[in-house]
């Protein structure tokens, strides 16, 4: 059952945050319980979603929470999964972690909540470093080399090469386009159609950091919008269209494609913070504590050899789906 609570900001809490004002305004909510309303999508200003709970509101705005009490341990859970990765790197690195391996490369199945790569403020964050956390004999930091990258967030197949020549022969593969990529996404609703190709150029939002969005208008004279094209099909519908599962090949490879390619179609993935702020006060929108996208499935071609690689969903993606249906 989805429950709200809403109220108004008076002059009094002009210009606080968003986290503080909420927990004065409604007693029983601890700042605990409203960060955690926050960080599972379900606090919004005049209908817009809140990101961050140092978000600052104003006078006459009207600020809103929901939460869905029977998906709480389901989001508990989920949020577990997550979050632990960052805390213990290792944790959910395991020898299935790694699908297959060769002379010149890896393929990884990369648990949510990893990143790709080091970040600005540390190296140790990222899934070269957790692999060589997990066994340093296998996975030696010089012979591990990135040559493609997924968010945060998303779970599933990536490509470590294991000397330069083989991070050069697949960089070069990703640029022509020569290596197909599958990806499962449960989603909030379902399009009008149930096939076919989003084309929408993609440019940077540079009124939010490290967003994207998908340039809509033909006529669009926005500058270094860059073409971009995802085939989806939807594979399943739930609960008289209120979410999807879909399957998505991008066939460009655009920071954040199939998340706002899938947001300009009305359809966002479910627990994506980032592009679903639209989406007001959806009975689902505690389902997932982070965005509901896969990598499972890679095709490509190297030295006259076709390789095929699949990843079955994740537990978190199971559990919503036995959810939804």
């Amino acid at each position: 059952m989805l429950k709200s609570k809403k109220s108004l900001v008076t002059f009094e809490h002009n210009g606080q945050r968003f986290d503080i004002v909420a927990a004065e305004l409604f007693k029983e909510m601890s700042r605990k319980k409203i960060k955690a309303i926050i960080d599972s999508g379900g606090a919004y200003i005049n209908k817009r979603r809140v990101i961050v709970a140092k978000t600052v509101v104003k006078t006459g705005d009207k600020i809103e929470i929901f939460w869905e009490e029977n998906a709480q341990s389901l989001s508990n859970a989920s949020k577990q999964s997550v979050t632990s990765v960052n805390k213990t790197l290792g944790t959910y690195i395991s020898k299935e972690t790694c699908v297959f391996e060769n002379e010149d490369f890896f393929i990884i199945n990369k648990p949510a909540g990893i990143s790709s790569q080091a970040t600005l403020t540390s190296d140790k964050d990222s899934i070269i470093f957790s692999l060589n956390k997990f066994d340093p004999n296998k996975f030696n930091l010089k012979k591990m080399f990135l040559v493609h990258r997924l968010d945060k967030e998303t779970s599933g197949l990536m490509i470590i090469a294991k000397n330069q020549n083989s991070q050069k022969i697949f960089e070069d593969l990703f640029r022509d386009k020569k290596i197909n990529k599958t990806y499962d996404a449960i989603c909030y609703f379902a399009p009008k159609n149930l096939e076919g190709e989003i084309n929408f150029p993609i440019a940077k939002d540079n009124t939010r950091k490290n967003c994207y969005f998908a340039v809509t208008n033909i006529k669009s004279k926005i500058k270094d919008q860059k073409q971009a094209s995802t085939y989806y099909k939807v594979t399943k519908i739930f609960k008289n269209n209120e979410a999807s599962l879909m399957r998505c090949n991008p066939k460009t490879g655009r920071t954040h494609q199939i998340r706002v390619h899938l947001s300009a179609i009305g359809c966002p993935l479910l627990g994506d913070k980032t592009y679903s702020q639209n989406i007001y006060g959806h009975r689902f929108s505690q389902l997932a504590i982070r965005h509901m996208l896969h990598a499972s499935e890679l095709e490509f071609e190297v030295n006259g050899k076709i390789f095929h690689f699949t990843s079955n969903l994740p537990e978190d993606f199971e559990r919503i789906i036995k959810t939804l249906e």
